[in-house]
């Protein structure tokens, strides 16, 4: 007798059927249901940097198992949702988790150095431009608005095409050492003005030093060129 039996009979039936048009379809639809998931959540957790997200997953992957329903992204205390990350799939019915490497890129305008620019440089419209860019690959604290940086000065030389960041760049100096300035002293409910001198360089925002025509040296911070308020 030949080894045939029904139960054989069935699993070659099976078999032949895998390689069916129809199962490749079934095949594609769970794919895609999975997939679906993990970039629908990504997004969610970059819609408020403004991100155009894409994923992407591995070629080899093999997908998770079955799932009685739509498997849902396992809860994660992942604040950056760039570059290469392992998300983990899960599912109750049956229960099972399945971890999936996705590489994350997050398009966007970043700010960059339209030539290259020296330490101390005033920053204009004409010195910068907006490009699109992977923030994944892009350094922490990349400028993604040219107000970001417009007005202030480089903290040191950039080259051309190098994206800014805002460590790079500081107030643009409006009151330099010597400069004469009005102080501002401000009490409860009163405010006198005086003349002193500066101690110290420093852009709008700083804290500089000023001598005051006594000779004392009050701490004042810079409100606008030439001027600086203290208060009391």
């Amino acid at each position: 007798m030949s080894g045939w039996s029904p139960n054989r009979a069935a699993v070659l039936a099976c078999m032949a059927w895998l390689f069916t048009p129809a199962a490749a379809a079934q095949t594609e639809v769970k794919s895609a249901v999975w997939r679906q998931v993990i970039e629908q959540y990504v997004e969610r957790q970059n819609l408020s940097a403004g991100l155009r997200t894409s994923v992407e997953v591995a070629a080899d992957e093999p997908g998770p198992p079955a799932c009685q329903r739509s498997p849902r992204m396992a809860d994660s205390s992942r604040t950056r949702w760039l570059g290469p990350l392992t998300v983990v799939l899960q599912c109750d019915q049956p229960a099972w988790r399945w971890s999936v490497n996705v590489r994350v890129r997050g398009m966007a305008q970043v700010v960059q150095a339209g030539r290259s620019l020296p330490g101390g440089q005033l920053l204009r419209t004409e010195d910068l431009r907006l490009v699109d860019a992977d923030i994944a690959t892009e350094p922490l604290g990349v400028l993604t608005d040219l107000a970001q940086a417009l007005g202030r000065e480089t903290a040191r030389p950039i080259k051309e095409g190098a994206s800014l960041v805002l460590n790079a760049l500081r107030q643009a100096t409006v009151i330099k050492v010597g400069d004469r300035v009005t102080v501002r002293l401000i009490g409860q409910a009163f405010q006198v003005s005086a003349e002193g001198v500066a101690q110290q360089a420093g852009g709008v925002g700083d804290t500089i030093r000023v001598k005051m025509p006594d000779g004392k040296l009050v701490v004042a911070n810079v409100v606008r060129p030439g001027h600086v308020d203290v208060k009391l």
